[in-house]
Parts: structure tokens; C-alpha cells; sequence
């Protein structure tokens, strides 16, 4: 592919995704979904205007890159002051409710598919994590309680890097063959722990460069800065068996709070950083859909519909509630109440990270990936029909919306995009 056929598939990518936003619009639909309809149509199954192959540089940039900004965008969305409260309940859903969650779906999926409960449990690993590019959005609509909103958002933020970590250490099981189950576990720890220290350090460095303090050289450029660091975390990480998903929402997450770390932030330059990351988090929002729609693997999804139905009711219906359930049951601190746990078993979507792994796993071939595919591309369908249309009427009907009112959402595109 030559130089004029990238910066034509990119300009019918953006195009077709900008096209997107109003058709989802004026229809009343999640634009996710018309994201990844519209991808379908350009793609080689359709018009065959475009063919971005999951192998080629350019899906491998937007599933790695693009994946790695739309995290550290959900990291500068948390308050570390307003989750304290609720830091255990959040820390069991993060970790080990994502593996709840991935031994409900994948003792389903098992017999449903017949496959392996490895290969199954990496369907469920990949399945587990929530979307906060499609939360955000949607609860800036609301006058949720800040308990709730932040919980979930946070909830959402943390088990993408998780999600992945139990992922692609389960894929690295199936792949390696002589790899044990404790290998597995260790090498999840080591992910989690070495992205964890490398996003801590990352986003203290900058953080100090875009900061009021004489040290803050790059406060009038955040947008270069950000996209070098970010992109060198990336691959820094990574190359030392780190987590980079987790480094990059990590630096987010202390950038967004580095008052508590002693750091000054002047107000006009952290509003041009908030400014740029989300139309960057719009862009990489709807080059993952676009892509993954050109991608689709519609024999996929017609060989595997009535089973990934099935998997699809105990996602929804089993997995959530009972994660929710024992997870934040034993937390007394946090005091939850029956109508803030039905919201929460209710409230997840699967959108952005779920799409890119599932996109990973197949580019790599890895056993089970064509099946992951297929049960994300249902999964975004089912839960942003389901639930994210019906989170504002549950929240109002169990009391948890402040002065029982919606906020106006507004005309704005990227708004739109990203919800």
C-alpha cells in the first residue's frame, strides 16, 4: 500500500465516521453503533472501498496508540477524592470481579461453543471489561449521584487495563502451549504491577512538565507532550512485560490528580489539556469502530448468532448482577443500597477496549479470537440497545438522579461521538 491509498483509507475512515454522528442522531441510536455500520458498508464485505486488514500497520496503530490515548483520556475523568469512599467495593470489582465475571461467561461458552475452558475463559476475559468512552458521555446527561457515576466510571476505567492484562496473559497460555497456569498468574501480576510503576512514573513526570512550577517546559504544548509520553510509555512498557493500557490510565489518573502529589496546575493550561485529549479520545473512539466494522467477520457472526445469544443472557442477566452482588456486598464503608446495586448490575457497556483486544487476538490468530469477534460485535449491539438507552429511566425510577431531572445533552459532535 502506497502513500496516496493510506491517506485515502484514512480520509474515508474519518469521513465515514463524521457521517456517522448525524445519522445516529437523527435515528436516536448510540452512534457505536452506526460507527461500526458504517465501517461494514466501506469495507471489503460491502462497497470494498476500503481495507484497513487487522494485521496492517494502520489497525495495528489504532488498536495499540489510539487504545492506549482513549485510556489515559478515562484516567483524567477521575477524582481520586470523590471514589475513596468507595475504594474497596471498587478495587473488588476491578480485579477480581473481571474474573468473576470472565468464569461466569466462559462456563457458558464452553459447552455452548465447544471449546476449550481456556479458550473460553480468554472469551470471557475479553468480554469483561466495561467502556467508560461510552459511560462518560452518557452520565454527563444525567444528575446521577457523584457515589454512583464516579464508581462506575472509575469501575469502567480500571478493568479495561485489567480486562486486557487477563486477556492477553490467557492468550499467551493458549499460544505457548507448555505454559502453566501459575506462569499465567505471574505474568498477570508482573503486567499489572510493572504498567502500574511505569504509569506512576510517567504521569509524575508529566504532570511536573505541564505544571505552574519552573520545571513546567512543556505547560504551553500539552498536546505534543502528551501524544510523545503516551506513545513512548506505549512501547516502554511494553518491552519490559508491563501493561501499557494500565501505564497509560495510570498517567491519566495522576495527571487528573496531582494536586494531591504536590503539583500545581495552572486552570488554562489543564483546559487546553482536557480540550485536546477529548478530541483526540474522538478521533481514536471512531477509528476503532469504523475499523472494526470494516473488519467484521460477518460468516463469523452468522455461524455463531444463536449460541452467542445465548452467552449474550447470562452476560447480561447472571454475570453482571452476581459480580455486583459480591463484590460490593462485603463493603461496609461504602454502604451501598438495593436501588444503587440494581443500577450498577445493570449499568456496563462493552464498546471501545473489548473491540480492540478481541481485533489483537484475531490479528495474532490466536485460538478462539474469531469467536471473541463475534461476541463483542454482539455484545456492543446488545448492551447499547438495552442498556445504555434504558440507564436514565432505571436511575430516575430508583431515585438516584439529584433534583429528578435530565441535563440537556446537547448538540455537540463529540458528544455524540463518544456516547
Amino acid at each position: 500500500m502506497d502513500g496516496q491509498e493510506v491517506l485515502r483509507d484514512i480520509g474515508l475512515i474519518l469521513g465515514a465516521g463524521l457521517l456517522a454522528v448525524p445519522v445516529a442522531s437523527l435515528l436516536r441510536i448510540p452512534v457505536m453503533l452506526v460507527l461500526v455500520g458504517a465501517g461494514a458498508l466501506v469495507g471489503p464485505s460491502v462497497l470494498g472501498l476500503v481495507e484497513n486488514p487487522l494485521d496492517g500497520i494502520g489497525a495495528q496503530l489504532v488498536f495499540t496508540l489510539g487504545v492506549s490515548l482513549i485510556l489515559f483520556h478515562g484516567g483524567l475523568q477521575i477524582s481520586l477524592r470523590v471514589i475513596s469512599r468507595t475504594a474497596f467495593g471498587l478495587g473488588m470489582l476491578v480485579l477480581p470481579g473481571v474474573l468473576i465475571t470472565a468464569l461466569i461467561v466462559a462456563t457458558v461458552t464452553a459447552p455452548v461453543f465447544s471449546v476449550p475452558f481456556t479458550v473460553a475463559l480468554l472469551i470471557g476475559a475479553v468480554l469483561a471489561a466495561t467502556d467508560p468512552a461510552i459511560l462518560i458521555p452518557l452520565f454527563d446527561r444525567l444528575r446521577l449521584r457523584p457515589k454512583i457515576s464516579q464508581t462506575v466510571i472509575a469501575e469502567s476505567a480500571f478493568n479495561d487495563p485489567t480486562g486486557t492484562i487477563l486477556a492477553l496473559a490467557i492468550a499467551t497460555a493458549i499460544v505457548g502451549g507448555g505454559v502453566t497456569m501459575s506462569d499465567t498468574v505471574l505474568a498477570f501480576g508482573q503486567s499489572l504491577a510493572v504498567g502500574a510503576l511505569f504509569g506512576l512514573g510517567g504521569g509524575l513526570l508529566l504532570a511536573l512538565m505541564l505544571s505552574s512550577h519552573r520545571v513546567g517546559i512543556w505547560r504551553e504544548s500539552p498536546a505534543v507532550a502528551v501524544l510523545a509520553l503516551v506513545s513512548l510509555e506505549y512501547f516502554t512498557a511494553d518491552e519490559f512485560g508491563g501493561s501499557s493500557y494500565l501505564a497509560a490510565f495510570v498517567m491519566g489518573l495522576v495527571v487528573a490528580n496531582s494536586d494531591l502529589f504536590g503539583i500545581r496546575r495552572n486552570l488554562e493550561h489543564t483546559g487546553k489539556l482536557k480540550s485536546f485529549m477529548d478530541q483526540v479520545a474522538e478521533i481514536a473512539v471512531l477509528a476503532v469502530f469504523v475499523t472494526l466494522g470494516i473488519n467484521l467477520p460477518f460468516a463469523a457472526l452468522q455461524e455463531y448468532f444463536w449460541g452467542g445469544l445465548v452467552v449474550m443472557a447470562v452476560f447480561i442477566f447472571v454475570a453482571r448482577p452476581v459480580t455486583v452482588l459480591v463484590c460490593l456486598l462485603p463493603d461496609r464503608r461504602g454502604k451501598w443500597t438495593w436501588q444503587e446495586l440494581v443500577f450498577l448490575s445493570w449499568c456496563r457497556e462493552t464498546g471501545v477496549v473489548p473491540a480492540a483486544i478481541a481485533s489483537l487476538l484475531l490479528a495474532r490468530q490466536v485460538e478462539g479470537a474469531e469467536i471473541a469477534v463475534a461476541l463483542v460485535a454482539m455484545a456492543i449491539v446488545v448492551t447499547l440497545l438495552l442498556q445504555a438507552t434504558t440507564a436514565g429511566l432505571l436511575a430516575r425510577r430508583l431515585g438516584l438522579i439529584e433534583g429528578g431531572a435530565l441535563l440537556s445533552s446537547g448538540p455537540e459532535v463529540g458528544r455524540s461521538l463518544r456516547g
